[in-house]
């Protein structure tokens, strides 16, 4: 393909920048021919999705007052969606610029418009900024030079939302946030357990209800405290009372309960053989099997076969548990693609699923029967619809005491059945509780834990736990952007100058927190003397909506939360008074 740009096309504009169209009147015609070669680009990345304006008029970039002639022509390029391009429009884009010095592509705001760079966006803008020299821009092609674009907008897509995010690009913020999410999300997949640790105030809860929602999981949050334990957690005896007299019952805890909700098919399996129950003791069907085996119902509610031959009728009766049955039934939920219909349902398939032991012979008669009732729903649950419990605070609780023997259990190598474990309470559990042979983690359930890594109790987290969770710190800076979304605010969300001026006194109060604002030199007695683990998260400035007022926050939220800090130091009054100092600043440094 030919070339779209010659060197010599990026000489005039060194000839021609500058003076006016009496001046030299070749010029018009001349520079307008490099406009159309740079509309062409523009009409290739419009075919590729992108949404781009461009303004033909080499005389009228530089101003119509003096209508000189332009030292560089310009066009925008806006992103593929619709509804971000509207809000990016006439506000932040991707320049595709030409100049003297040959082609350009950066990220800017329309400042003319009174969209300004602040530091922040200012630095993106610097630091993408891509210079392709005349003597490599005239070897492209216009295919060429739309790839090189197109692939400048991949590569810069993070920053690109960065930038658009200082200000105020609501979409920005919601890809961000899918970002991180997905990145966090991407490490609770691979290990099935997450803490997200980090300073108060960081948004971690919110954070990982964020990361559930976006996973589509069913979701469930508890929060740990120095009073909770394995009865609450696990399972454990409950008080009762039957007319006048007083006893225990064995309640399954809220993880056990999750655990079993989050199984799915045994609760499909639980309705589906009480039906079928129900059916046969009221007469509704008489027999399961084509050999016209007598079927009912025993006491124990086991369906019993019994043969009509005359032969001996004790000899003759067959029956399964119904906890084997579940235990069968959910290892045809494991393997659903295997059984195109109930056929499939063999004596032999039983045996496998029973670890290679042999199954009486009424098992797959039964089975085939509570496939039939529940295929379709049984081939959606078998899709196992993710589950996340949220341990909000983790590290509050007696962790050992909480989990008894689930260590082994939530371990990521040990999940599903091989994982199984006896409870403290396993005798009391009912014969057709899905975990009466034990209790096992389900593979679709997920443990997100959240703690603050600066809390007294965060050295209840022994190596034995540690090791079975991934960790993730959430830093303030890096959930700056809850400040940004609209629903964190709860529809309060101020105007973006009040939240550009929270973010700098947010930072440089973080900043005078780890002893890095300013140019003072302290004295090691006078300084702050705190890490990171200390600074303040957006969540606690979050609160400016509850008094649009910055020193009511201060001397409702965060002062107190410094002096606690503090505790224990030299010239805490004094440091105190440097920290107030800086996030009354509203410069950025």
């Amino acid at each position: 393909m030919a070339n779209l740009f010659n060197k010599s096309d990026f000489a005039l504009f060194t000839q021609y920048a500058n003076k006016t169209q009496a001046q030299e009147p070749t010029g018009q015609a001349k520079l307008r021919t490099l406009y159309d070669k740079l509309g062409m680009v523009l009409d290739g990345l419009s075919r590729l999705g992108y949404h781009t304006d461009i303004i033909r008029m080499p005389l009228m970039q530089a101003g119509p007052a003096t209508m000189k002639y332009a030292e560089y022509h310009w066009s925008r390029v806006y992103p593929k969606d619709a509804n971000y391009y509207k809000e990016c429009k006439d506000k932040v884009f991707v320049v595709v610029g030409t100049a003297s010095d040959g082609v350009n592509f950066h990220i800017d705001s329309y400042s003319s418009k009174g969209y300004k760079c602040n530091k922040v966006s200012q630095r993106i803008k610097d630091q993408t900024w891509l210079q392709i020299s005349p003597d490599e821009a005239s070897a492209y092609s216009c295919g060429d030079l739309v790839n090189k674009v197109d692939e400048y907008i991949k590569n810069h897509w993070m920053e690109f939302n960065q930038f658009a995010k200082e200000f105020g690009i609501q979409e920005s913020v919601k890809i961000l946030n899918k970002i991180e999410i997905d990145k966090i999300k991407q490490l609770l997949l691979g290990n099935y357990n997450i803490i997200l640790t980090g300073a108060p105030g960081t948004g971690k809860t919110y954070l990982a209800k964020e990361i559930a929602k976006d996973m589509g999981a069913e979701w469930k949050l508890v929060q740990f405290h120095p009073s909770y334990d394995y009865t609450d957690f696990v399972e454990g005896l409950r008080p009762i009372k039957e007319g006048d007299k007083l006893g225990f019952q064995r309640k399954d805890g809220v993880f056990k309960n999750f655990c079993k909700k989050a199984l799915g098919a045994s609760t499909l399996f639980s309705l589906t053989y009480k039906e079928l129950v129900r059916e046969l003791k009221a007469g509704d069907i008489s027999s399961l099997d084509t050999d016209l085996r007598k079927t009912y119902v025993n006491e124990n509610n086991h369906i019993v076969f019994k043969s009509t031959d005359g032969r001996t009728a004790n000899k003759e009766k067959h029956y399964i548990s119904e906890s084997k049955l579940l235990e069968l039934y959910l290892k045809i939920a494991e393997n659903i693609q295997d059984f195109e219909d109930e056929t499939k349902i063999t004596k032999d398939k039983c045996k496998e699923f029973n670890g290679g032991k042999e199954v009486d012979t009424t098992a797959p008669l039964i089975l085939k029967e509570l496939f039939k009732r529940s295929k379709k729903e049984l081939v959606r649950l078998s899709k196992k619809p993710i589950s996340v419990i949220i341990i909000d605070e983790i590290n509050r609780g007696e962790i050992s005491k909480i989990f008894g023997e689930l260590f082994y259990s939530i371990d990521s190598g040990y999940r599903g059945t091989k994982g199984r474990v006896n409870t403290q309470y396993q005798n009391l559990v009912p014969k057709d509780d899905v975990f009466y042979n034990g209790f096992f983690v389900p593979e679709n359930v997920y443990i997100i834990g959240t703690m603050n890594d600066i809390d007294r109790s965060v050295e209840s987290m022994d190596f034995a736990m540690r090791r079975r969770f991934a960790w993730k710190e959430i830093t303030a800076e890096s959930r700056q952007s809850m400040l940004d979304d609209e629903g964190a605010w709860g529809g309060n969300k101020p105007k973006q100058e009040v939240i550009d001026e929270i973010k700098v006194r947010m930072n440089n109060l973080n900043a005078c927190i780890i002893d890095k604002y300013g140019d003072e030199d302290l004295s090691p007695k006078d300084k702050v003397g705190l890490t990171k683990a200390y600074q303040i998260g957006a969540s606690y400035f979050l609160k400016y909506g509850m008094y649009d007022n910055f020193d009511e926050l201060w001397d409702n939220h965060l002062e107190g939360l410094l002096y606690e800090y503090l505790r224990g130091k030299t010239n805490v009054d004094e440091k105190i008074k440097r920290l107030h100092q800086a996030y009354n600043d509203t410069t950025t440094h």
